[in-house]
């Protein structure tokens, strides 16, 4: 790589509902831009409170002294001078450590929007601006989203464990005796400090430069062996909180040295000023750690036993003696081994499907493939028989489990056999294998040694135990990444794998009917495990483990989605899925959880019906992707290929079943990024909801295809539509992997017309099907072309 040239690009875009500072109503708005000691500006836009500007900046960024932030103030040009709109101080570790894509030119990086704000007395702003900030090295453009973040842990001298950032190695596969020897590469790793900082009390107040009041806005640097850190600056405040937690690795050679905590005063037009400093001893707090270790079968949160200290300061300021200056912290040590087995118990605990405290066969494999595991059926046999246990019969405990995670990870002499991805990774087997962090979206995990991945999800995970779940809902992959790793093992076992139009590929291929483009969608890790507890399912010795545990996941997923906590990923999924927020008919901060937004309402005019003076077209009852057959004996020659499948079993009844032979059928799909109410196809009298239970299989199109009746054992609700124009048709929901409920806004016995709503599901896949009478339902040409080639339509409600 030739020599740096590192630039920071700012761009000022655009600014919304400003003040107004005229007497005309309107504001002449423009922006400054301070970092370090350099200013900007952007053109002035005459008499407009939401102004655009696209301007663009490149600071020079020196490599040895970074910028920590950038002050952006925006104002109101006057003829003799200038009134003050707000501010907006942006810190880049917070920016770009929370999202990890750096790189200006990184199609992740997407433009903010950030509020302003006041630092001044007696002073109203308003509105928001949309800023894009990146870095750029115009000689090195071929910089990937893992140097930028290395290069930038070097400018800030921010330290990650070194052998978590060295580069990666030639292949993504390691050899085997360098993962036997992952834990003793950590072997003088003792273990984990989680720090917060809180608040400082009764810093000194230095006269500004008028005299008439102080300067103050400080922040403080952590410093740790080669750990620095540094918190947000807090503006004009002696008694500031910052309330920001951190946590590094303490390696043998490090016990007895010292945290220095430094406090600085900000100053943007000269050199930071040293405020006060403190020593801290980290043995004692090591020791205390160790001490009064619990059992990691507690699941203890991070912030559950961070012990609370009053750091006294020395103040390096003439007036010391006048001011008693506190730094306020809390702090806890956790040895490595319990970090681990803490994640171990709790990742057990969520796939524990009758609460036992056992895992059965099918629910271990079914955990260890959340963690991207290509461990082979006989080293999984291994964790059962060390034990004298017969994996078909016996369960393990979760101490037994954990045992064997552990012992597998740092015993090279544990038996380990080929992964079965006949031929993929045929000399290698991986606990776990996760290229993305499914809890803090950080990248290129894959590049580390399989403990450090797993430290880190534990770590991430120990704030929070109830993030679990995301190793089962948080990690979708397209059709390049479905065809490696651990889902290639899942697809070469069942037989499928080939990569074509209508093929059981692991990725989806749908056709767009109004673009008439290929369409791949995107699957979310809970199919792919859906898919093998599917094929677990066919088989009678697992069946009933494999339906008892997608039922509990699914419940649990449910209850999580219901959760208020769970609004933090409806901005991430909207993002992923690149759905059309402004169709949505409730601001999206109304919504109390994520499954209110899923079963969200569009806005009426959303989805207009086709044809509203003709009753004879039938509409879409979904936005979905849809089968169409002329005859249900057509539909399982080509799609439907479960063993027990028959209509008489669908509706759970033999006599009506009679009044479809020979009729036509449609299937519509909802994937989970679908708008999720399902409406009337057709108009006519509605009749009764029959409800009929049932197991949580995927809907998945190669769920569908194997030779298990998922239409036939899922949980699903029966009704019929006695229309003037169609005859009598049965609409049947179904419910699937992760959809906890269907739900019915529409009243029986009323007269219902097309496109008028019927319910909605909660989060997962799921689908509906029609049936219609003999003779009754002619389907477009183009519907019935795609499903002959097994290639399902992309179409909406209309």
């Amino acid at each position: 790589m030739s020599e740096l040239n590192v630039i920071l690009r700012i761009n000022v875009i655009e600014a919304k509902n400003l003040a107004a500072k005229d007497r005309n109503g309107f504001s002449d708005p423009f922006v400054t831009i301070n970092i370090d000691d350099s200013t900007y500006q952007t053109h002035v836009v005459n008499k407009n409170l939401n102004p655009k500007w696209d301007a663009i900046f490149d600071h020079k960024v020196d490599l040895n002294k970074s910028p920590s932030e950038i002050h952006f103030t925006c104002w109101d040009k006057d003829v003799f001078g200038r009134d003050y709109l707000g501010e907006i101080f942006v810190s880049l570790d917070k920016l770009w450590e929370n999202n990890g894509h750096i790189s200006f030119d990184d199609e992740f990086n997407l433009p903010q929007w950030y509020s302003l704000t006041t630092t001044r007395k007696n002073e109203d702003v308003s509105g928001q601006i949309l800023i894009k900030i990146g870095l750029r090295d115009k000689d090195n453009k071929s910089l990937d989203a893992r140097e930028w973040n290395s290069i930038w842990r070097k400018m800030n001298n921010l330290s990650i464990n070194e052998e978590q950032s060295q580069p990666a190695a030639s292949s993504t596969v390691r050899p085997s005796h360098e993962r036997h020897s992952s834990l003793s590469t950590l072997s003088d790793i003792v273990g984990v400090i989680f720090l917060e900082i809180v608040c400082a009390i009764d810093l000194p107040a230095e006269r500004n430069m008028t005299g008439l009041g102080f300067d103050m806005d400080p922040f403080v640097i952590v410093s740790f062996a080669k750990n620095t850190f540094r918190t947000k600056i807090i503006n004009h405040n002696l008694n500031p909180e910052w309330n920001e937690k951190l946590h590094f690795s303490v390696k043998k050679q490090e016990c007895d040295f010292q945290i220095k905590f430094s406090i600085y005063d900000w100053d943007k037009f000269s050199q930071n000023d040293h405020i006060a400093s403190k020593l801290y001893d980290v043995r004692p707090l090591i020791e205390r750690g160790i001490a009064s270790m619990k059992s990691a079968r507690e699941f203890d949160n991070m912030e559950d036993g961070l012990l609370e200290e009053v750091l006294t300061l020395e103040v390096h300021s003439k007036l010391a003696n006048k001011h008693d200056s506190k730094l306020v912290i809390r702090t806890k040590f956790i040895p490595y081994e319990q970090l681990r087995k803490q994640f171990w118990y709790a990742l057990a605990k969520f796939y524990d499907s009758d609460g036992n405290n056992l895992l059965n066969y099918v629910e271990l494999e079914t955990m260890l493939q959340s963690l991207g595991s290509t461990l082979s059926q006989e080293t999984i046999n291994s964790f059962y028989t060390r034990f004298g246990k017969d994996p078909k019969r016996h369960a393990l405990k979760f101490d037994e489990l954990v045992s064997c995670l552990e012992q597998y990870l740092g015993d090279a002499s544990f038996s380990h056999h080929s992964a079965n991805l006949d031929g993929e990774e045929a000399d290698n087997e991986h606990l776990i294998y996760l290229q993305n962090c499914p809890i803090c979206n950080r990248p290129n995990l894959d590049q580390l040694t399989e403990t450090n991945i797993i430290t880190h999800v534990a770590m991430c995970a120990s704030s929070d135990w109830g993030n679990i779940d995301k190793f089962v809902t948080g990690d979708f992959v397209t059709e390049s990444q479905a065809q490696r790793k651990w889902v290639s093992k899942v697809i070469t076992k069942v037989g499928f794998g080939g990569y074509k139009i209508g093929g059981n590929n692991a990725n989806i291929i749908v056709q767009d009917r109004k673009s008439g483009q290929l369409v791949e969608e995107k699957m979310a890790a809970y199919v792919r495990l859906g898919i093998r507890l599917l094929y677990r399912g066919v088989g009678s010795i697992d069946s009933a483990s494999a339906k008892k545990l997608l039922e509990s996941m699914s419940i649990k997923q449910g209850k999580k989605f219901n959760h208020p906590s769970s609004v933090a990923d409806i901005k991430p999924f909207i993002k992923f899925h690149k759905l059309n927020i402004d169709e949505i008919a409730d601001p999206l901060d109304s919504f109390k959880n994520f499954n209110e937004f899923f079963y969200r309402k569009l806005k009426p005019g959303a989805r207009p019906c086709d044809s509203p003076q003709d009753p004879h077209v039938l509409v879409s009852p979904a936005d979905c992707r849809m089968m169409a057959f002329p005859t249900v004996t057509k539909a399982t020659e080509l799609w439907i290929k479960g063993q027990s499948f028959s209509i008489a079993r669908l509706l759970d009844d033999d006599l009506i079943a009679k009044e479809y032979e020979g009729g036509s059928l449609g299937i519509f799909r909802l994937a989970p990024q679908d708008y999720h109410r399902f409406h009337f196809p057709v108009e006519g009298e509605l009749g009764p909801v029959k409800d009929i239970p049932g197991a949580y299989f995927t809907v998945n199109p190669m769920a569908i295809r194997s030779p298990l009746d998922v239409y036939g054992e899922n949980k699903r609700a029966v009704c019929y539509i006695n229309s003037p124009q169609f005859g009598k048709v049965a609409y049947i929901t179904i419910g699937a992997m992760m959809v906890g409920s269907i739900l019915f806004t529409s009243t029986p016995k009323s007269y219902v017309r097309r496109t008028d709503e019927h319910g909605y599901f909660a989060f997962g896949g799921s689908t509906v099907i029609l049936l219609f009478q003999k003779g009754k339902m002619i389907w477009d040409e183009d519907l019935l072309a795609n499903s002959k080639t097994c290639l399902e339509t992309l179409v909406s409600i209309q």
